[in-house]
Parts: structure tokens; C-alpha cells; sequence
């Protein structure tokens, strides 16, 4: 165990005093629950109340096992009821039929950047509960709450009773984690695995809970006794067990076992080749994944290193790590997407982001100063290393390789250094705010309540059910969806709403057009002699993801090109509409034609 001292908060607190002592619940902790109860109020209400996005809708196929039959024509119409079973688990018989669509799920993997845990773990609740949105992200709903019960217990060990509180209220009520909370993707998963590792590694360790608030001298003396003569084996086991579930939920994953290594040299250096063997040993269970799937996978998707790649000279790379890290820090780990905007990742550095990026980067500094004053070293050094190692780490590999992991996918990708940076917080408040920290915690969790509600309320993220709902004839007449995209993300999107808005068992005949840019006009003359489609809605995605125009003019001139037909063919357009949702991917432009 380091020798470097725990300093106590000399700050008097006669509330919590007279709380340690008679064991009642102080009003600040009242407040603390609330917060909690608030976080989890949000979870349960917004769980269903937005479309799923691109990636989520790609979660869908993946687990469903039919991501290797998806197969989009070439630049001809397909029916969306032909399309749509493959977001539904497909019929099987026996427990051989069972296992047949497992494999068809990791296989479907190969195709994907990502390890198989969550695709598993999604097939298995989509088998039992169906493929609603509320249904699918329910699952991931749960995982965050098991994380709200693990970072309290993790809280509390290194802050105390009452610190692990504010810690948890915090990242109940975080922007970051409540979005992700309401995602169908695997980043909440990481951030169990995370704490989950964290937690049982502490114990591991040996380390002691904190000394301060709430936690009586009986208490400990009995959490150190159950510790020591019972559980510490299983507590080795779950690091081992986390540690491989952290890495088979998603690869960055191993920037949190660079802070659990330097945990383990900082608070018991002694037997460094003992925990050096437990962390080791949940790689090694890692590794016959690595040496099947991940070869693959690099084989099949070698275009993702690509998206990550530096582009520019050294003044433009310095730049864009900064802007990574600034907006990593600030706009997503602490506040969420606030700044973010619509644009795709290669946009230029916007100002407002990075500069509330490097305002949130100060007052980070000012909690480590905070708690440096008043001599909190090793809670400090816990909460750094938990915290701002991985970014570090990840910031580090991104400048030697030349790549931009650390801001890739909106600070998605390294999420796990999540919980560090809110204890950052949590420590700084418990210790470092003295007759402040309730005013200042109330307050955090006030602006952190306020930026969920506003990114909420402020983006409507209802694309395709406003397409769905108010766009499609009530007759069967047939209608033509055509679009200037062939993501497939977008296509199934319109094939999901679609199908679960108007089946084809009750008549309804909706065809989907998606081409790239280019090809669009080519395609629809063809299509239109085929049927006699009664109804055609031109969906042109600004941002098409695959052969985009390269400049403004070709953009200009296609769309001029489509529309020009579509005119000659059809009524001229009655309805034109601005959909759009989170991100770039996710903007529209609907013109509605019926025929003359």
C-alpha cells in the first residue's frame, strides 16, 4: 500500500456529525436521492420517446443475426415489407435453430468494428421481448441503473458515505451517460464493466474506505473484516470476469486497464505481479476472440482505420487533437452534446464547442487545485488516474499513430474515463467546497438537470415518424419513397417506421428508391414505368454519407436534376419540409409529389 497519507476534510459539519452518530438522513442527502430518483424518473420516461438513430437501427440488425443477409438492389425499388423482417428475430424451432441464429450473430460481427458481447446480449432480450424502441433500449435502461448501484459502493469507498452520493447523483443526472443511458449501442455496457473492474480492483488492492462522512469506525472494521476474511477471491474473479466482458463490449475498453495497472503500482507496488497476473489474466480470456473475430474483422472493415486517420500538417493535427480533447472533455463527458451541432466529424474546429470545451478543462483544474490545497493526495491521485489517464493514454497513442480515436464518434469512444472525470467532480465537492458544497453540488446538478431537459425538448428527433405519419396516403395507392442515399442506416430507418405504420397485410404497398446522389436520377424514370405509383416522397439526405458531391455546384446541379423530372412526372411539389434530429446523418429535406 502507498505510503502517501489520506488527509481528512477538517471542514466542521454538524449535520453530518449528528447524522454519523444517530444514523438519520440529512437533508442533503435527501437531495442527493432525489437527484437519483430524478435521473432514473428520466431514463424510465424518454426510454421510448425517440427514434432510433443510425447506429441504433444497425444494433437492430446486428442482433437480430441477419446482418449478412442484408443486401440493398442496385438502383431499383424494393418493397419495405420485403426488407423489414430482418430487423425481427427470424423463426426458429429447437434449441439447434437457436444456436444457428447466435452464430449468425457473431458472424454478422465480422462485418462490424465492434466485439460481439452487446449484439448478444440485445439477440437474447429481442428473442424474449420483441424489437420495440422502448424494448430494445430497455435493456440498456437496466445496465445504467446497475451502474448507478456500482458507483455508489465505488464512490463511497473512496469518498465516504455521503461522497459516493454526490457521485452518484452526478452521473445519474450527467448529459453524457443519460443519453447513452437511451441508447442501443454498447457504451453504457462499457461503463459498468468499468466501474464494476474498478470497484472490485480497489478491493483487491486493499485499499481501506475513506475515513470521512458517514462511514463510523464499527462500520468499517466490519467492511474491512468481510473484505479480508471471505470475498477478496470473488472480488479477483469479477475484475478478471470485467475485464474480459469490458474488452469483448468494445475494444478502447483497454484504455481503462492502462488505469487500473497504474492503480494497482500506486496503492499496493508491492505485489504488482500478483494484480499484474489478475488484469493479464482477463486479457488472456480476451484472446481467442483476438485471434478469430478481431483478424477478421481487420480484414473486412480496414476502412475504420481510415476514418480516423490525420489529414493536414502538423499544425492542423496539433489543432485537431486539441479540439478532440477539448470537446471530449467538455461537450461530452461532462455536458453531453451541447455544442456539438449537426456536423459530421471532418467539419472545421467551431469555436463555441472548444471553448466551452477548454471551460470545462478549467474548472477541472480548479477541482484539482481545490483538492490539492487541502491535501487530499491520495484521493487525487485515485481520482486522476480513474479519470484523466485513459484520455491521456488515448490522447498519447492518437498523436504517436496519428489518429483521432479520443474524439471519434462524439467522445463515445472513451467513454470509460466517464466516471473518473465525474469523481473528479464528486471528490472536489465532498472535500474541497467546505460550507459550499451543498449551494455548489445543488447547482451542478441543476445545470446538468437543465441540459437534459433542453437537449430533450430542443430536438424533436422524430425524422421518421413525421414522414411516416403525416406523408402517406390513408388509401393503398402506391407510394414511392425515394432516396438520394444507399447508408444503410438510413434505408433501414424508413423500413422500420415504415413497416411498423402501415403493413402490407393490410394493403399498403410502399416502395423504397435509395441510390447514391449520382445515380438517383437514372434510377427514378425506370422506376416510375414500372409501377404507377400514385405518390412519390423525394427524402434527400444533406449529409448522404457514401458518394457525396464533393462541391456545392454538383450538389446543386443533381438536385436540380431530380427535381426537374419529378416535376415533369407529377404535381409540382405541395410539401416541402426540414426534418432533423441529433446529428448531420440526421438532416432532410422531404418534397412531397402526388400524380396529376
Amino acid at each position: 500500500m502507498s505510503n502517501m497519507p489520506v488527509e481528512l476534510n477538517t471542514e466542521s459539519d454538524d449535520e453530518s456529525t449528528h447524522s454519523q452518530i444517530t444514523g438519520q438522513i440529512t437533508v442533503f442527502e435527501v437531495v442527493l436521492w432525489v437527484a437519483i430518483a430524478l435521473g432514473t424518473c428520466l431514463r424510465l420516461i424518454w426510454v421510448g420517446k425517440r427514434e432510433l438513430w443510425y447506429d441504433e437501427v444497425l444494433s437492430v440488425l446486428l442482433s437480430s443475426g441477419q446482418k449478412n443477409a442484408y443486401r440493398l438492389p442496385d438502383n431499383v425499388p424494393f418493397s419495405v415489407s420485403d426488407f423489414a423482417p430482418l430487423l425481427h428475430i427470424p423463426p426458429t424451432q429447437g434449441l439447434s435453430g437457436v444456436l444457428g441464429t447466435v452464430k449468425d450473430v457473431v458472424k454478422g460481427t465480422l462485418g462490424d468494428p465492434h466485439p460481439p458481447l452487446f449484439y448478444l446480449g440485445e439477440h437474447l432480450w429481442m428473442r424474449l421481448f420483441g424489437n420495440a424502441e422502448g424494448v430494445l433500449r430497455s435493456l440498456v435502461l437496466l445496465v445504467s441503473l446497475a451502474v448507478l448501484v456500482v458507483a455508489y459502493f465505488l464512490g463511497r469507498r473512496i469518498l465516504g458515505k455521503r461522497g459516493g452520493l454526490i457521485f452518484t447523483a452526478l452521473l445519474s443526472l450527467n448529459p453524457f451517460f443519460l443519453a447513452h443511458s437511451l441508447n442501443l449501442r454498447m457504451y453504457t455496457g462499457m461503463v459498468f464493466w468499468a466501474l464494476l473492474s474498478g470497484f472490485c480492483f480497489l478491493i483487491v488492492l486493499g485499499n481501506e474506505p475513506a475515513l470521512q462522512n458517514g462511514d463510523t469506525g464499527q462500520q468499517r472494521h466490519k467492511e474491512k473484516e468481510i473484505t479480508t476474511k471471505r470475498t477478496v477471491w470473488l472480488f479477483r474473479i469479477l475484475v478478471v470476469f470485467s475485464v474480459t466482458a469490458g474488452l469483448l463490449t468494445q475494444y478502447l475498453f483497454a484504455y481503462w486497464l492502462f488505469a487500473l495497472a497504474a492503480l494497482a503500482l500506486f496503492l499496493d507496488r508491492r505485489r504488482w505481479f500478483q494484480h499484474g497476473l489478475t488484469l493479464g489474466s482477463g486479457v488472456l480470456l480476451f484472446m481467442p476472440w483476438v485471434l478469430w473475430g478481431v483478424r477478421q474483422q481487420i480484414n473486412n472493415r480496414s476502412d475504420v482505420l481510415n476514418q480516423i486517420s490525420s489529414v493536414g500538417g502538423p499544425l492542423q493535427s496539433v489543432l485537431a487533437h486539441g479540439k478532440d480533447l477539448a470537446q471530449t472533455l467538455g461537450n461530452h463527458l461532462l455536458l453531453g452534446h451541447l455544442t456539438t451541432g449537426m456536423a459530421p466529424i471532418a467539419d472545421p474546429i467551431k469555436p463555441t464547442a472548444v471553448a466551452v470545451g477548454c471551460g470545462v478543462i478549467g474548472f477541472l483544474a480548479l477541482c484539482v487545485v481545490g483538492l490539492y490545497r487541502r491535501r487530499q493526495y491520495q484521493v487525487l491521485m485515485i481520482v486522476l488516474l480513474l479519470g484523466l489517464l485513459p484520455l491521456g493514454v488515448a490522447l498519447g497513442i492518437d498523436v504517436l499513430t496519428n489518429k483521432y480515436t479520443l474524439g471519434f464518434g462524439w467522445g463515445r469512444s472513451t467513454i470509460v474515463a466517464l466516471p473518473g472525470c465525474v469523481l473528479l467532480v464528486a471528490a472536489w465537492l465532498e472535500f474541497g467546497t467546505g460550507r459550499w458544497r451543498e449551494v455548489l453540488t445543488a447547482g451542478v446538478l441543476a445545470v446538468y438537470l437543465a441540459v437534459n431537459v433542453g437537449d430533450f425538448v430542443g430536438r424533436d428527433r422524430q425524422i421518421f415518424h413525421t414522414l411516416s405519419d403525416g406523408y402517406i396516403p390513408e388509401t393503398s395507392e402506391p407510394v414511392l419513397v425515394v432516396m438520394n442515399t444507399r447508408a444503410w442506416g438510413n434505408v433501414l430507418r424508413l423500413v422500420y417506421y415504415m413497416d411498423r405504420s402501415y403493413s402490407a397485410d393490410d394493403g399498403f404497398d410502399i416502395d423504397v428508391l435509395a441510390t447514391d446522389p449520382a445515380d438517383l436520377t437514372a434510377a427514378i424514370a425506370p422506376a416510375l414505368d414500372q409501377k404507377d405509383y400514385r405518390t412519390v416522397l423525394w427524402l434527400k439526405a444533406d449529409y448522404p454519407l457514401w458518394g457525396a458531391p464533393e462541391t456545392e455546384g454538383e450538389l446543386n446541379n443533381l438536385t436540380a436534376e431530380t427535381t426537374a423530372l419529378l416535376k415533369s412526372r407529377f404535381d409540382e411539389a405541395k410539401i416541402v419540409q426540414v426534418l432533423e434530429g441529433t446529428m448531420k446523418l440526421d438532416r432532410f429535406e422531404l418534397q412531397a409529389y402526388d400524380a396529376m
